[in-house]
């Protein structure tokens, strides 16, 4: 297919446009059959993706629970992993899509969406074609490669769209150009996309949030040393976007929080995964070897930690933009190179001392995760430096072609592109039907007992076998439950995901025991009628008793007062972030007080 002349002029005078059709080369290859099971999490993309589905049509709309992990004996895993990246996969997955193409569809949107998302910021900093750069800096970063085609870290990669939406949201609230615009959708656009970081990847939203909150403050600072007025309304409209935000997030945040003790947080966190034997050797920033493998303890790595070519250039230009002081927003730039200093910085062992200083830092596990926001700000410092070399770039353009892309720039940009490409290659493998089934999960837990996880209430620890386990080996139906005291025959009849139903025909008094972790929340009923249950044997499953007679005996996972109060606080906020949306009205514009600074930057 050839493009008319006025259709490449116009290509070449839209940035917007050329971001996306040149981010094409970075997620081409998922185009490509098969998938790159040999990556680090390519199991857990597709399998989460399975999991979250089986829920779904049990009837969760929020799912919290995994029923194939632990050998079958199921797991919480949805009250601890962020839920959003696979609602967003379920999407095509219902429209009839397979687990594979839904997941591999969603990684496009993600690089376009990142790429897009920085643009759209950048630009309200410095204007399109430094927008336009940025987002290819953004999009080719070499950790953002890495983190699909190396680790396919799936719900961080989807992070990277929210991140620049969040920042861009949170200079809309302080910007001095923006004092007269109405008060109730900046509040609401930010307090939603700042939920968005910890519903999509909770671990990246443990720093992104603190992040966020200290540029604010920074950017609050700035403002009120440059008109010598305290910003009441813009502070008090990130505090209040800060705080509903956190709300929306609650049916995530509080069950995560409260129910911590009720797993064995020590399964999530083997010796590979402690922060401490992960910090980086300065010369890895900056060596251009890359890999497959894993992150190792000692410099020889498997895979690569680069900050790249282009973004460590660019970004440094940054710099020298804000020492000759040809640029606008002079004082965020310079919080962009500070934040981007910092996630360089904690990367390094020179950190050790204030990740030892934080309580939650071991649940990050890997301090090179800090390459994520080196991206994003470096990326903006970037933008920053084109935007202050633009008049030079363009001087020589014709009037009728002036808003085209220049060729310096457009030169550029294919040097981007080029110096990443050898990035964007997969190791493409085959996709079986098992692979994306239920059973894949036990598979992977026979290959890879250290990544089986249990719960507190397990006496023996993580298991190595369950009574379920052979039948997944041989693709069989089943066995949900089994009778530990008395006689009589059980009858598997429906297995999902926080769900299971058995038929049971009790010649004495017995005891029926599903074989499925007990877990705060688990519900039973016997013939339609609430019994109680317990948790018994080594492994805590779930165990009640039973009459002579038949029985139908369902249990199912349901919401405890924690998480329904959870679940109300979110639905509460929300409500209120969407009628700040609607309404808009004029009372929540800003109200003409002298206090208040209306001067612009």
């Amino acid at each position: 297919m050839t493009v008319s002349p006025s259709r490449s002029a116009r290509l070449l005078r839209s940035p917007l446009s050329l971001l996306i059709l040149l981010s094409t080369f970075a997620w081409a290859p998922l185009l490509a059959p098969g998938y790159f099971m040999l990556a680090h999490d390519a199991h857990h993309s597709l399998t989460f993706l399975v999991e979250f589905d089986q829920a779904i049509h049990s009837g969760f709309l929020w799912p919290r629970w995994s029923p194939d992990y632990a050998m079958g004996y199921g797991y919480p895993l949805f009250t601890f992993y962020s839920p959003l990246a696979f609602y967003a996969a379920e999407i095509p997955h219902l429209l009839g899509a397979s687990v594979l193409n839904s997941v591999k569809l969603i990684w496009i949107l993600a690089f376009i969406g990142a790429g897009l998302t920085m643009y759209r910021f950048a630009r309200r900093l410095w204007g399109p074609w430094p927008g336009f750069i940025a987002g290819l800096l953004y999009v080719y970063a070499p950790y953002h490669l890495a983190d699909i085609y190396v680790r396919a870290a799936f719900a961080e990669f989807v992070a990277f769209v929210i991140f620049p939406l969040v920042l861009h949201a949170f200079w809309d609230l302080i910007d001095p150009a923006r004092d007269e615009k109405p008060w109730g959708k900046r509040i609401a656009v930010a307090a939603i996309t700042l939920s968005l970081v910890p519903l999509t990847h909770s671990v990246t939203g443990m720093i992104f949030v603190p992040m966020t909150a200290v540029l604010a403050l920074l950017w609050l600072l700035l403002r009120w040393r440059s008109r010598r007025r305290f910003p009441l309304a813009q502070t008090g409209a990130a505090l209040a976007a800060g705080v509903l935000g956190m709300a929306i997030a609650a049916i995530f945040l509080l069950p995560l929080v409260a129910e911590g003790g009720f797993i064995r947080q020590e399964d999530w966190l083997p010796t590979t995964y402690n922060y401490l034997v992960q910090f980086l050797y300065p010369f890895q920033l900056i060596q251009l070897d890359w890999g497959y493998g894993h992150a190792l303890v000692g410099p020889d790595d498997g895979m690569s930690f680069q900050l790249g070519l282009w973004l460590l250039i660019l970004g440094v230009g940054g710099f020298f933009a804000l020492l000759r002081g040809r640029i606008r927003y002079r004082g965020v730039l310079l919080t962009f190179l500070l934040a981007a200093a910092a996630s360089i910085l904690g990367v390094l062992p020179i950190s050790q001392p204030l990740w030892d200083a934080v309580p939650l830092a071991a649940l990050i596990q890997f301090p090179w995760r800090l390459l994520a926001f080196s991206n994003l700000f470096l990326a903006l410092a970037g933008a920053a430096f084109i935007a202050s070399q633009l008049p030079l770039i363009q001087r020589r353009t014709e009037p009728k072609t002036a808003q085209s892309v220049s060729p310096a720039l457009f030169a550029l940009a294919l040097a981007i592109i080029l110096v990443s490409y050898p990035f964007t290659r997969p190791q493409h493998t085959e996709v079986t039907p098992r692979m994306v089934s239920g059973a894949a999960i036990p598979d992977y837990e026979l290959i890879y007992p250290l990544n089986v996880a249990s719960t507190s209430f397990s006496p023996s620890g993580p298991p190595t076998t369950s009574p379920k386990l052979p039948a997944y080996l041989a693709g069989e139906p089943l066995p949900l439950a089994g009778l530990i005291a008395g006689q009589g025959e059980v009858t598997s009849l429906e297995h999902g995901g926080g769900y299971e139903r058995v038929q049971v025909r009790a010649e004495s008094p017995s005891v029926l025991q599903f074989y499925t972790y007990w877990y705060p929340g688990w519900r039973a009923e016997v013939n339609g009628e609430p019994v109680e249950v317990r948790a018994e044997g080594s492994d805590a499953l779930i165990t009640l008793d039973l009459p002579p007679g038949e029985h139908e005996v369902a249990i199912r996972f349901a919401n405890t007062p924690l998480r329904t109060a959870a679940a109300l606080i979110s639905l509460f906020a929300l409500i209120v972030a969407l009628l700040l949306w609607i309404a808009s009205p004029q009372r929540f514009r800003r109200l003409h007080s002298p206090i208040m600074d209306r001067s612009s930057s």
